[in-house]
């Protein structure tokens, strides 16, 4: 049996879409031993990791995150690895994401909704985030811009730090608006969601904000929910078990192994239309704050300065959709998640939402999908 030992952080999505590609791997395998790193409460070395290396002897490593256990890496075992800090380790095969189609994904996306203004906010000391910029900023150059702003931290560990809240809040409130920032990753995006809190930026109406990683909890939890790009971790856990075997019957060489962007998971921070007109970005707001009221066109003109005639003119030339059918976009948004992603019963969601009763609710759903509740949420 060949002895493999995995180090990844399985806190995070991206480490276990990365052990899901492996595992997939394995199935079709007999002959792997498989030892994974244990969670931080079991540890008891300082190392991040805590296995007697000696004495398991390991015949293959598959490590994320090598910069945590260097003394692994000094190894002469078959090894694949990551690393957050370089990117690529000289003479040892390495995981690396595809920053190049990542950040031509984002502009790309932007683009797509109309923006003319664009700012991105990373890392300096890390790689990855600096090849992200320049690909972002690369695949703008033959597109027709206003401006592009950046703003990079040389201190990673400070991002969750209230201080570099405020510096990125001081860094925002100076930028044009609307306009789109995409950041180097989901964390440093939901940094950038609460600089907009404290500089009482809206998002998306003001400025849309795009992470990368898809991790779910994290994108979901934020407030307002958080789009972001997803990466193809578990074809590249594949890949990695895959090489990795390879390396150990000596029948493969040196490998980069790149982790592709897949596609954008699009939430409410990105939900909008780069935008000029002040009292369509009124309407808006009001709409996307109250949507899940039972809300008609009149109560948005009362939040605007227009009357209904004018403001349904430039709500209609602007996003090329009526008020009223804004309103239904996203309260119908709204009933599919909760129809697809909540145990509770189509009479609870109808309440919730305030209709009049689960046949009002019924017909208002079919007439804008086609289909009834029940039908939508057992295909």
């Amino acid at each position: 049996m060949k002895k493999i030992l995995i180090v990844v952080d399985t806190s995070r999505a991206t480490g276990r879409k990365f052990l899901s590609g492996v595992e997939k791997y394995l199935s079709t395998l007999t002959d792997w031993e498989v030892y994974v790193q244990p969670p931080d409460y079991l540890q008891e070395s300082a190392s991040g990791y805590d296995f007697d290396f000696k004495y398991l002897k390991p015949d293959g490593l598959l490590i994320r995150d090598a910069f945590k256990v260097p003394e692994l890496l000094e190894t002469e075992t078959a090894k694949v690895v990551s690393d957050t800090l370089h990117e690529l380790i000289a003479g040892t095969s390495t995981i690396m994401t595809n920053s190049k189609n990542i950040g031509q994904m984002a502009a790309d996306y932007f683009t797509g909704l109309g923006f003319y203004n664009f700012a991105y906010c990373g890392f300096s000391e890390f790689e990855w985030s600096q090849k992200r910029l320049q690909a972002f900023r690369r695949s703008l150059e033959h597109t027709k811009i206003n401006s592009f702003y950046n703003y990079l931290s040389d201190s990673p560990e400070n991002n969750i730090h209230q201080s570099e809240r405020l510096n990125i809040a001081e860094w925002l409130k100076k930028l044009p608006r609307p306009i789109c920032v995409f950041a180097c990753n989901d964390d440093r995006a939901v940094s950038v969601l609460e600089a907009c809190k404290i500089a009482e930026i809206n998002v998306p109406e003001e400025i849309a904000v795009l992470g990368v990683d898809n991790d779910e909890l994290i994108c979901n939890l934020s407030s307002p929910p958080l789009s972001s790009i997803e990466l193809d971790f578990e074809r590249a856990g594949y890949s990695a078990a895959q090489h990795l075997n390879s390396l150990i019957e000596n029948t493969g060489g040196y490998k980069i192994i790149k982790v592709s962007p897949l596609d954008i998971i699009e939430r409410r921070s990105t939900d909008i239309l780069a935008i000029d007109d002040e009292e369509v970005v009124s309407a808006i707001v009001f709409i996307r704050k109250n949507f899940d009221k039972p809300i008609q066109t009149i109560d948005v003109v009362e939040a605007t300065c227009l009357s209904k005639r004018e403001l349904e003119k430039r709500f209609k030339a602007t996003l090329k959709r009526t008020i009223k059918s804004e309103i239904e976009r996203l309260r119908i948004n709204l009933v599919k998640n909760k129809l697809l992603n909540s145990s509770k019963s189509i009479h609870q969601i109808a309440q919730e939402l305030k209709f009049t009763d689960p046949e009002h609710f019924s017909r208002y759903f079919r007439n804008a999908t086609g289909q009834s509740p029940k039908q939508y949420r057992m295909e």
